[in-house]
């Protein structure tokens, strides 16, 4: 890669702004969120769940409705940071495919919710159990007190996050 107009580097501060505490709540929340959130991670779950279509969006909507239950498209577009005409262009997609189906919402006569059909749910479930195994994996040498730990804190900051939304 050529290095174009690049300063000599005499000002630059090449550390980072967070600083590197180990136990910097802030700096663990952002490892695990983009660890999570990283192609690489998505790629090998669409594999060993064996997605049947090599498109990311789909595989990330198929995510969100496994985890979430059924949603409104907005819902969706939000949640993945998406336009509403790219997610309705994803959900088309996941229809065709046979993944899932748009049903009417039970609470808005005018409202519309993407659901997981059979096939899609079957997906969802091989989704959760490819979770649960990376999961175990990952705490494999944690003690059942810490992983309890874990959960409670976890799901405390989960309360506190929806709460506040």
């Amino acid at each position: 890669m050529a290095r174009g107009d690049v300063d000599s580097g005499a000002s630059a501060d090449l550390s980072p702004v967070i600083g590197d505490d180990p136990l910097d709540l802030r700096l663990s929340l952002a490892s695990i969120v983009h660890w999570a959130d990283s192609t690489g991670v998505r790629r090998d779950v669409m594999t060993k769940v064996a997605f049947p279509i090599d498109d990311m969006g789909m595989f990330l909507v198929v995510n969100q409705l496994s985890y979430n239950g059924a949603m409104r498209p907005v819902e969706l577009s939000l949640a993945l940071g998406m336009t509403p005409t790219n997610m309705s262009k994803i959900v088309g997609r996941l229809v065709q495919a046979g993944l899932t189906v748009r049903v009417a919402a039970p609470d808005d006569d005018r409202g519309v919710l993407v659901a997981l059909t059979d096939e899609g749910r079957r997906i969802g479930e091989r989704i959760m159990a490819t979770a649960d195994t990376n999961m175990a994996a990952l705490l494999a040498d944690w003690s059942p007190a810490e992983l309890d730990d874990l959960r409670r804190m976890m799901a405390r900051l989960a309360r506190v996050h929806r709460r506040d939304r």
